[in-house]
């Protein structure tokens, strides 16, 4: 009988490799706790297990989550010192239930006297543990990763597919709302739309002013559409914020994608600070394909090439026809991806036969 391995996307083995750093660290911290108030080793292996795994649980499925949002969005001083009372009480919790389970075995009551002890020393390697994990998180997981190893100390061609996303009118909006109300709007904004590319498959390659630009493995673009899944999710995020957008801003943002795929340069670059950088003309293509969208007055143009990449029954991509880029010696076939925004799925169907439109640098 021949057995196959279903492959476990990135954004699942994202979430793996984020509990397990939690168990990791907390495991290790219950551990010590553990050990500084006497009891056997035993004590110390069950309150690592399941306090590690309950802070893991916690930090995935609570903190990373739709629900743990305003955690991650207040001040960090404000998010570790939650963050700390929760991992405390949860060691309390742990301790008496571990106590109580070999209870049995040992008849050890639990040490409340040295809890004046053990307490401090839990709230000072939870926070250093809360840092590591939010160091982690900013960095991201495999970029910390492949600098750490020297993936790309030497430069590595790979097959990358690139997201360029930006606020439309964003001089309109500065003039309108101020420069510190149209920070705390695109604030607002990268934060929404981050979540849902990292969910699914995707990672921040950079923020940029009033945008960003986002990367997925060729595979993991076109596997089930996913990067379409993920341009669906990042307007769901925007739409779901809209009340909240009115309220503080008076207007809800709107922005429009360009996606291109192919082969890049991807390299380490710098010194004291480090970084993985990504070269070639897939890059400025992707770049081209947010002017198309721009220039056609839609919510996501896409790439010939990638669009023939999916797979079949995506009937929302539209033929926009041949684009002639700057910088570019050849015609790139461009597609309108319809997303439903309230806007794009109102407009007259394309005609495949769409005139040439120049896109200037």
């Amino acid at each position: 009988m021949e057995i196959r391995f279903i492959p476990v996307s990135i954004s699942t083995r994202r979430k793996l490799t984020s509990i397990l750093l939690a168990v990791v660290i907390f495991a290790l911290l219950a551990g010590l706790a553990t050990r500084a108030g006497g009891r056997p080793i035993i004590f110390g292996i069950l309150n690592a297990v399941f306090l590690g795994t309950g802070v893991g649980l916690f930090e995935e499925f609570y903190v990373q989550s739709l629900y743990g949002r305003w955690m991650r969005n207040i001040h960090p001083l404000r998010s570790i010192m939650i963050y700390t009372a929760v991992v405390v009480i949860l060691f309390i919790i742990v301790t008496n239930v571990v106590h109580l389970l070999l209870w049995p075995i040992y008849h050890l009551p639990v040490p409340y006297a040295r809890l004046p002890f053990v307490l401090p020393i839990v709230i000072a390697f939870s926070v250093i543990g809360i840092v590591v994990m939010r160091t982690v998180h900013f960095i991201g997981i495999e970029t910390l990763f492949h600098l750490t190893v020297g993936t790309y100390h030497r430069p590595v061609i790979q097959e990358k597919v690139l997201v360029f996303l930006d606020i439309n009118n964003s001089t309109g909006l500065a003039e309108r709302l101020g420069a510190v109300q149209t920070k705390s709007l695109v604030g607002k904004f990268l934060f929404d739309i981050s979540k849902p590319i990292t969910d699914h498959g995707g990672e921040i390659y950079l923020y940029k002013g009033d945008g960003l630009i986002a990367l997925w493995s060729w595979n993991e673009a076109i596997r089930g559409n996913r990067i379409l899944r993920a341009i669906d999710a990042i307007f769901a995020s925007v739409r779901r914020e809209q009340s909240e957008y009115q309220r503080q801003f008076g207007v809800v943002p709107r922005f429009r994608i360009g996606v291109h795929g192919g082969e890049v340069v991807v390299s380490e670059q710098g010194d004291t600070k480090r970084a993985i950088g990504i070269y070639g003309s897939t890059i400025n293509i992707a770049a081209r394909m947010e002017d198309a969208a721009k220039a056609h007055n839609i919510a996501c143009a896409i790439s010939g090439d990638l669009a023939q990449a999916f797979s079949d029954g995506e009937n929302r991509l539209l033929p926009l026809g041949d684009e002639q880029l700057k910088g570019i010696s050849y015609d790139v076939p461009t597609f309108e991806y319809r997303v439903d925004d309230g806007r794009a799925l109102q407009r007259p169907p394309k005609i495949e036969s769409s005139p040439r439109v120049e896109i200037p640098v």
